[in-house]
């Protein structure tokens, strides 16, 4: 087991690889610090005017960029806004305000913009696969250039996060459609279709993308409370309560898990209602218009990184990798403030090259690795962070 020396700019995932040996780990970012939210730069900022007849395009950008790094949304979406006022349409400009504007609770504009006549022919264009990449820490270069470099995926997903928020789960049903098109290996797409599809009436459509989020992302805790509540309103209560179980084990404070496990042993009881939350807790992070942070492209100093204690080697049976090549890719996982893998963001890959069962194997390690903590002005911190996976060659069918 060798280990990844830190770099300077978050090593985002390619379309590459899967993995079966996990190595060590990297901090996500390094470099100068953005303003805190609500923190005082330590000289008087310029005013608007001055600022604007004096700061090029790029300076505004990178402004822009270090508000939206520290959380300050709010701030970000003024600013992309001004930034808007001065460059060629740009998509990708587009997306980041919307997701500012969503962030600092502006929904209605973030929607505006998601929905544009450029957006829409955007999300209907599958794009090469160069382009099936999450945006890079340096995003702010993207905004300038008047071309989209971006992928449609973006705007399904931030679409169908936008429409379940607002209870309009037969839009969020038709974007999450698109995301898990887009995204076929991620079990978080597959859950956010689950919970559209049962709100929408469509039970069968809701069983199998729920069993499907399960399977291909075993770390998911939302995914098992969901299957356990489909499975109470069929009846299956002893189905219902080993997924409630199992959402507890992957997340001990898991209140809705906890609460439907009890309700569900009384004889009498109705089953609960399918939840209006996509994410819960910390893991809301993974949400593209959720203001809870650590988001992936953030790229924030760290005193200390976060490195590996504790790693667990997953065991793919030869039978799973016979036929299939040799590959390996960069994980992003997000660990929290306590050393522990709470979330993981699966790059684009081609299905073809890894199996279903094999990927399930490989991400149920995750909750078992342990961390030392990042650490702030000597604060642990949650952080993104990147372990290698790497799978050898089966052997020929």
């Amino acid at each position: 087991m060798r280990a990844i020396e830190p770099r300077k700019s978050y090593p985002h995932a390619r379309s590459a690889a899967i993995v079966v040996v996990l190595l060590v780990a990297f901090v996500t970012a390094a470099g100068a610090q953005a303003p805190a939210l609500g923190e005082r730069p330590a000289t008087p900022k310029p005013s608007k005017r001055a600022r604007s007849a004096s700061a090029t395009v790029a300076e505004v950008a990178a402004e822009a960029k270090s508000y939206d790094d520290a959380g300050a949304y709010a701030r970000a979406a003024e600013t992309l806004r001004e930034l808007r006022q001065r460059v060629k349409p740009d998509l990708d400009l587009d997306i980041a305000l919307a997701l500012a504007e969503a962030r600092s609770g502006h929904s209605d504009s973030a929607w505006a913009l998601l929905t544009s006549p450029a957006a829409t022919a955007a999300g209907d264009d599958s794009m090469p696969r160069s382009r099936r990449t999450d945006y890079p820490w340096g995003r702010d270069k993207m905004w300038t250039n008047g071309t989209f470099d971006g992928w449609p995926w973006y705007l399904h997903r931030a679409r169908a996060e936008i429409a379940a928020a607002r209870g309009q789960w037969s839009v969020a049903h038709e974007n999450a459609r698109a995301s898990v098109a887009a995204r076929a290996n991620s079990g978080k797409e597959w859950l956010i279709l689950a919970l559209a599809a049962g709100h929408e009436g469509d039970k069968e459509g809701a069983r199998h993308a729920a069993r499907t989020a399960m399977e291909l992302d075993p770390t998911l805790p939302e995914a098992r409370y969901l299957n356990g509540l489909l499975a109470w309103q069929d009846g299956r209560r002893a189905e219902a309560q080993e997924s409630f179980r199992s959402a507890l084990a992957l997340d001990s404070s898991y209140v809705a898990a906890g609460t439907a496990l009890v309700r569900c042993r009384l004889p009498l009881s109705r089953p609960d209602p399918l939840p209006g939350e996509l994410l819960t807790g910390v893991r809301a992070a993974g949400l593209l218009t959720s203001a809870v942070r650590p988001k992936l492209e953030e790229f924030v100093q760290m005193d200390t990184p976060a490195t590996i204690t504790k790693s667990i080697d997953a065991t793919v049976p030869d039978s799973l990798r016979r036929g299939f090549p040799a590959l390996e890719m960069t994980l992003p996982v997000l660990v929290d403030a306590r050393g522990r893998v709470v979330l993981h963001e699966l790059p684009w890959f081609d299905a073809s090259l890894v199996s279903q069962p094999t990927l399930s194997i490989l991400l149920t390690s995750l909750p078992m690795w342990r961390f030392s903590p990042a650490l702030r002005h000597s604060q642990p911190q949650a952080v993104w962070t990147a372990i290698a996976l790497s799978l050898a060659a089966g052997k020929p069918n």
